[in-house]
C-alpha cells in the first residue's frame, strides 16, 4: 500500500478531526481513502452509517490476593479494631481521644450499614474460662 502527503487547509483538517472523534473506530486514513475513490469515480458522496455504539469496558475483576498481602490485611484490621477500642476507652474516661481512624483503600463494607472501624467478636469456647477471639 502506498502512503502520500497531502497538505490541509486548517478548517479542513479541523473538520476532519471532528469526524473522526465523532466516529470511534475510524481513522484518518479510512476517511481519505473512501473521499478520494468518490472523487475520483465523480459519484455522489455516500453518507456514514451511524457510529457503532460505544461499549463500556467491563469492570476489572478483583485482583487476587496473595497468602502474605491477606497476612497483612488482616493485621491492619485487628490493628485498626484495638486502636478504635482504645480511643473509644480513653473517650469514655474523659481523656482526649484522637479521631477515628478512615478505612483502608482495599476494605469493602460486607453488608449495609457496617461501620469502621469493625468490632472484634469474641466467642467463649466449650469449657473454656475465657472469651477468645474467632480463629
Amino acid at each position: 500500500m502506498a502512503k502520500i502527503s497531502a497538505s490541509l487547509p486548517d478548517e479542513l483538517k479541523a473538520r476532519l478531526d471532528a469526524y473522526i472523534k465523532d466516529h470511534p473506530g475510524t481513522g484518518v486514513s479510512e476517511v481519505v481513502q473512501t473521499a478520494l475513490e468518490q472523487f475520483l469515480s465523480g459519484g455522489a458522496p455516500v453518507q456514514p452509517s451511524a457510529p457503532p455504539p460505544v461499549t463500556p469496558p467491563a469492570p476489572p475483576s478483583p485482583p487476587s490476593i496473595s497468602n502474605l498481602d491477606q497476612v497483612a490485611r488482616d493485621y491492619v484490621l485487628n490493628l485498626a479494631i484495638h486502636v478504635d477500642n482504645m480511643r473509644k476507652a480513653m473517650a469514655s474516661a474523659g481523656l482526649w481521644a484522637p479521631p477515628p481512624l478512615v478505612p483502608p483503600p482495599w476494605w469493602q463494607y460486607r453488608e449495609a450499614g457496617e461501620i469502621w472501624a469493625p468490632t472484634l467478636k469474641m466467642e467463649r469456647k466449650t469449657g473454656g474460662k475465657k472469651k477468645n477471639p474467632p480463629e
